[in-house]
């Protein structure tokens, strides 16, 4: 670290995830400060540099990891930029936490498993947030207890107002469904052994590639089945619930709105329209945790880089799937000691 009694973090990516990331460790992450940012539209970069303390603007990603002002890093960049920038967190052996997916092909995904192990050191996060997410740690929290008995079904349901980008189907399978995967992974303690999905096209309007509406069906481990719904044009808002249905009994996620409006003969709550503000809790506990795992030297509670390759193993296998009309299995992989 640097002198400072605070972590300097860079940031890569100022887009929408990039600068949510930089305002939060700006104004809500105690212990961390942004140093750097970097982003393909210069003006983009310096309109969130103005929001998040004034860091440096630099020119260059590889040139923002190998700072040595720079202590850790944040990946925020398009899907297809991850995979690369990892591998050079890895080589100038700096902390990164990198947005999902962790890379855009599983092979990628494996390759930057092996670096990582190969350094004899874990690295790398992935932000698979809803892991810090309220309302499903409270469900975590249930389950893990016992009470209930053993999860025997995981439920899914992933809703986005409109389609927020190419709506082909394996793109909203590795941009939206990995999170659900790793929802169902992490809230039921089990692996995926065989997926089984089918899609549609919601709307007539849509072009004949889009297939916005998918259904998951998988089969877990230990006799534990899950159901996934991905919906990316809802229109009414975004929404995302879990469910275990255990041996005794059914544990959901609550409604992240606290208050109840009764107005012009309705009762109800209000519906986030994206996904930024319905995990901002989520996204800041996120950035606090990673922030205190790295300066303590160990790993955090959060996703590693074996859950991020296990979600895109998972993906692809459900792309298949949506293509061939078939069940795809998964020979069990064993976990390496390293994410144990």
């Amino acid at each position: 670290m640097t002198s400072s009694d605070q972590l300097s973090i860079g940031i890569i990516g100022t887009g929408g995830m990039g600068k949510r990331h930089a305002v939060n460790l700006h104004q809500h992450v105690g212990g961390a400060r942004v140093a750097a940012v970097y982003d393909v539209d210069p003006g983009r970069a310096h309109a969130v540099a103005a929001e998040a303390g004034w860091p440096a603007v630099l020119d260059d990603p590889l040139a923002l990891v190998g700072d040595p002002s720079v202590d850790a890093v944040v990946i925020a960049s398009p899907d297809a930029t991850h995979a690369a920038l990892v591998q050079e967190c890895l080589r100038c052996q700096k902390p990164v936490l990198c947005e999902k997916p962790l890379a855009t092909s599983l092979a990628d995904a494996l390759q930057v498993v092996a670096a990582e192990q190969a350094l004899g050191r874990r690295l790398i996060s992935v932000g698979l947030m809803r892991r810090f997410d309220p309302q499903h740690l409270a469900v975590r929290e249930i389950a893990a207890s016992g009470r209930l008995g053993r999860p025997i079904l995981f439920k899914g349901v992933h809703r986005n107002a409109a389609i927020p980008y190419d709506a082909r189907g394996e793109v909203i399978l590795t941009n939206s469904a990995s999170h659900d995967v790793d929802t169902a992974r992490w809230l039921t303690g089990q692996e995926v052994e065989e997926v089984f999905v089918r899609g549609v096209r919601s709307h007539p309007s849509f072009s004949e590639e889009t297939i916005d509406l998918l259904l998951l069906q998988l089969t877990l481990s230990d006799a534990c089945l899950a159901t996934v719904e991905i919906y990316a044009a809802a229109e009414y808002g975004y929404e995302v619930s879990a469910e275990l249905v255990c041996q005794g009994g059914t544990v959901q996620t609550a409604q992240p709105r606290e208050a109840i409006v009764r107005a012009a003969g309705v009762r109800g709550t209000s519906v986030p329209a994206d996904w930024l503000g319905r995990f901002q809790a989520a996204y800041i506990a996120e950035l606090a945790a990673w922030t205190r795992s790295v300066q303590a030297g160990q790993p955090w509670n959060g996703a590693s880089a074996w859950d991020g390759a296990m979600a895109l193993r998972i993906t692809d296998a459900c792309a298949q799937s949506l293509h061939s009309g078939q069940p795809v299995p998964l020979r069990p992989l064993e976990r390496p000691a390293a994410y144990a």
